[in-house]
């Protein structure tokens, strides 16, 4: 290229919140647990506890559910989640069949938020690399008071 230097351009894609959900259940009470990052790098923390009983798989949902109205509500049109349900990912990005009405529901529930969303996606993280969020869930399954 004759020695001159060559600009690159690039144009940014749309402000993107990254949201970091789980579920958690137990024979008393189940919750959910969710730590949202702005595009401004600011840090919301929640650990909701969930009003009747459910099964590990519908908590995970339960906390897309949760997390996607957050973000919306905080004018956010762009959303990275992360979850470490291979199962609840799976079904999300149609890799997995949902076989329960239960699960159909959950997931035609997601599918209706998502495209609320310019961009969407939802990636499966390991167990290890989602303590924080899976803390926050079991504290929501726990006897402390004064939680929602």
């Amino acid at each position: 290229m004759d020695g001159k230097l060559v600009g690159v351009i690039s144009t940014p894609g749309p402000p993107c919140w990254k949201v970091y959900v789980d579920g958690a259940a137990n024979q008393r009470r189940s919750g959910v647990g969710l730590v949202l990052i702005s595009p401004e790098r600011t840090t919301i923390e929640k650990s909701l506890r969930l009003g009747f009983p459910a099964t590990n798989n519908e908590a995970e949902y339960e906390a897309l559910l949760q997390g996607m109205p957050m973000v919306r509500k905080m004018g956010g049109k762009a959303i990275e989640m992360f979850l470490d349900s291979r199962l609840v990912v799976g079904q999300v990005k149609g890799e997995l069949e949902a076989r329960d009405s239960r699960m159909q529901e959950y997931l035609s529930q997601v599918k209706r938020l998502q495209s609320d969303f310019n961009l969407f996606s939802l990636s499966h993280i390991s167990k290890s690399g989602n303590t924080h969020v899976d803390s926050l869930a079991t504290l929501a399954t726990s006897s402390a008071g004064g939680l929602p």
